[in-house]
């Protein structure tokens, strides 16, 4: 049952933000009333503030996105970007709604920078760039990648109905394969 109320609370706390995204605060008592439950019982059993749930649930995405980038092997040759699309698209999906939270609200305004320095770092440890052709540092490519996944990402999570990352996938692919000069044409 604690479990169950902790999800509550949780989910109470993702309606509030995605319905006033520029809101990065919630009070207890609008999360205590979304959820059904007291704010005594918030306290009391789970959570202190606003932060902490938010806490909770950036530790709850990031462990599990976390645990595939530690499985991936970059001494097999494969390339990164085909990782991400079998292996961590699949992984974020269930858990979509939470992630949309993370980068289309207010509700954790160091998301961003938490997923560039965290994975700028992975990535750097694991990758050299061509910044050097482009009179760039690797840590301006890199951050330029991430933060063109993080864009894609958030594209397709936002929409309606998302694609099943079965389909995504491959879409994703296309979309990094393609030179960002050849994604428009004119008319």
């Amino acid at each position: 049952m604690e479990i169950d109320t902790q999800t509550r609370i949780a989910e109470a706390l993702l309606d509030l933000a995605l319905e006033n995204p520029t809101k990065p605060v919630f009070s207890m008592c609008e999360i205590a009333r979304r959820a059904g439950i007291s704010r005594q019982a918030i306290y009391q059993k789970h959570y202190k503030n606003c932060a902490d749930i938010v806490k909770y649930l950036r530790n709850q995405m990031t462990s599990q996105i976390t645990a595939v980038f530690q499985q991936y092997d970059p001494s097999s040759g494969q390339n990164a970007f085909d990782y991400f699309a079998y292996c961590v698209i699949p992984t974020i999906y269930p858990d979509r709604r939470l992630l949309r939270c993370f980068l289309t609200t207010a509700i954790d305004p160091t998301w961003r920078s938490f997923i560039l320095k965290t994975y700028g770092k992975w990535g750097l440890d694991h990758y050299d760039t061509r910044g050097k052709e482009y009179h760039l540092s690797d840590e301006a490519v890199m951050q330029f990648l991430i933060e063109s996944t993080m864009a894609i990402v958030e594209t397709w999570l936002s929409q309606e109905n998302p694609t099943p990352p079965d389909q995504f996938s491959d879409d994703f692919l296309k979309i990094v394969r393609t030179p960002i000069y050849d994604l428009i044409t004119p008319r």
